[in-house]
């Protein structure tokens, strides 16, 4: 009994830990974490916690656009590139933990239909942005 306590708690804090890593994503020179100052300044208090959710690869998130930043951030979350060859990455299992939580989280505030919600306004930014083809 003592064990499987011991072991919940550490879990908790490694994924606890891995939140406040800062993740350099794919190009060293890129920052993919947003400052708090700026969060702070630029959106309402019900929207200034912004959880991240780690992806392997940019398909289909479409970094970089501010209109597809924007939704995610009105749903309280954006996406974070995180590279498996950075020695500060964080672990597949710990990445996989922390999204099903954020995962269950928005199916829970948001809606049972967040991702569905996500692609119709995502596919709205792409025309509006020129980024659509086809």
């Amino acid at each position: 009994m003592r064990f499987s306590i011991i072991f919940i708690l550490v879990f908790i804090g490694q994924n606890g830990m891995a939140q406040r890593k800062e993740s350099s994503g794919f190009l060293s020179t890129e920052k993919t974490v947003s400052q708090k100052s700026h969060i702070k300044k630029n959106t309402p208090k019900s929207q200034r916690n912004i959880e991240l959710i780690f992806k392997n690869n940019s398909s289909k998130i479409l970094y970089g656009n501010p209109c597809v930043r924007e939704q995610t951030r009105k749903m309280g979350f954006e996406y974070t590139l995180q590279s498996m060859k950075n020695l500060g990455a964080v672990s597949v299992f710990s990445m996989r933990g922390h999204n099903l939580l954020i995962y269950s989280k928005l199916i829970l505030t948001r809606s049972p239909f967040w991702k569905v919600i996500l692609n119709y306004q995502t596919k709205d930014c792409r025309r509006k942005t020129g980024d659509f083809v086809g």
